[in-house]
C-alpha cells in the first residue's frame, strides 16, 4: 500500500468557523430516522448519514429519502465489524459491499467518505480506505451516546453545553431521543448564532483555509525597513 494514499482522520472543521456539522449512524435498525430526517426538513438543515449496506439494504426507502432532501451519504462497512479485527480481504469486502448496496438504492457512491466502526482504526486500514478511494475517515469531536437510549435532553446537554466551532456531533438513528434532542439543539445552536452543514462541505471550507495560509505564506516578504 502507498502510504501517500492512506485516508486521513478528520475530527473537526475550522476553529474560526461557527460551523456545526451533525451526523447520524445508520448501522442497526431503523430506529427514528424519519423523524430526524423530518426534524432536519422542518429546520431547513443538511446532516451527513453515515451508512451501513446492511441497513441500505433493509431499508432503501429511507435512503431514498435522505437523499432527495439533499444530505450527504457516508459508508460505514457493511455490517459494522471492527475493522482493525479483519483480513485485508475482508476489509476490502466490507467498504466495496456497502458502497455497492448504497449505489443499489440511492444511485450515490459513498466516496470519499468513510466512518469507521467503533471509531477503531490502524494504518494498514487507513491504506487500505484511502487506496479504495476513502480519502476521509470522519471521526467526531463530540459523542452524544444516545446509543444507550439516554432521554433527550440528556443529549441536548451532550451537544450544547460549551459547544465550539467546527465540531463534527455524533449521533445515531437508533437513539429513542436523537429526534427530539436534534431539534432542541438545532434551535439553541441556531439561536447562538451557528450554521449547520455537512462534513464534506466543512472540509472544503479547512482545505480552502489551509490553501489561502499556504499561500499568503509563499507569498509574503519581510516588512520593508
Amino acid at each position: 500500500m502507498l502510504h501517500d494514499k492512506s485516508s486521513i482522520i478528520f475530527a473537526r472543521g475550522d476553529i474560526h468557523s461557527r460551523q456545526i456539522a451533525l451526523t447520524y449512524d445508520c448501522g442497526a435498525d431503523r430506529g427514528k430516522a424519519v423523524e430526524i430526517l423530518n426534524v432536519l426538513q422542518g429546520h431547513g438543515v443538511l446532516a451527513t448519514f453515515f451508512i451501513t449496506g446492511q441497513w441500505a439494504e433493509n431499508n432503501p426507502d429511507i435512503c431514498r429519502k435522505i437523499i432527495n432532501e439533499g444530505h450527504e451519504v457516508g459508508n460505514h462497512s457493511y455490517d459494522h465489524p471492527d475493522l482493525t479485527r479483519i483480513s485485508m480481504k475482508e476489509l476490502v469486502r466490507q467498504a466495496t459491499e456497502a458502497d455497492k448496496s448504497i449505489y443499489r438504492v440511492t444511485g450515490k457512491h459513498t466516496y470519499p467518505l468513510f466512518r469507521l466502526p467503533f471509531g477503531s482504526y490502524s494504518r494498514r486500514v487507513l491504506d487500505v480506505l484511502g487506496e479504495m478511494g476513502y480519502e476521509y475517515c470522519i471521526h467526531w469531536s463530540r459523542e452524544t451516546l444516545d446509543y444507550q437510549q439516554l432521554p433527550a435532553d440528556r443529549i441536548v446537554n451532550r451537544i450544547v453545553n460549551n459547544i465550539r466551532n467546527g465540531e463534527i456531533i455524533l449521533m445515531n438513528v437508533l437513539g429513542q431521543g436523537t429526534a427530539e434532542a436534534s431539534d432542541l439543539a438545532v434551535t439553541e445552536l441556531k439561536n447562538q448564532g451557528y450554521e449547520f452543514v455537512t462534513v464534506g462541505s466543512m472540509l472544503s471550507k479547512v482545505f480552502e483555509e489551509i490553501k489561502y495560509l499556504s499561500y499568503r505564506k509563499r507569498n509574503s516578504y519581510p516588512p520593508a525597513e
